[in-house]
């Protein structure tokens, strides 16, 4: 599963509805750089970043990821 926020609102709304939320194996997106570091400090491991240079967009960072990783 992957689960892809673009704001820091989406982090605390993640928690408030599950507030014992655990990520495990769920990988998490984020789009910009105030939305990275809310995943952060939510203490949550950030696997998927846009923009960056090599992804300037989400799609492109998906669809990078799973092809690095082979997740179908």
């Amino acid at each position: 599963d992957i689960m892809v926020f673009f704001t820091p609102q989406g982090i605390k709304s993640l928690f408030q509805n599950y507030p014992n939320f655990v990520q495990n194996e769920k990988i998490i997106a984020c789009f910009g750089p105030a939305t990275a570091k809310a995943v952060r400090e939510a203490g949550l491991r950030l696997d998927i970043e846009a923009p960056t240079a090599e992804s300037p967009s989400m799609t492109m960072a998906l669809e990078q990821f799973i092809k690095k990783n082979n997740k179908v």
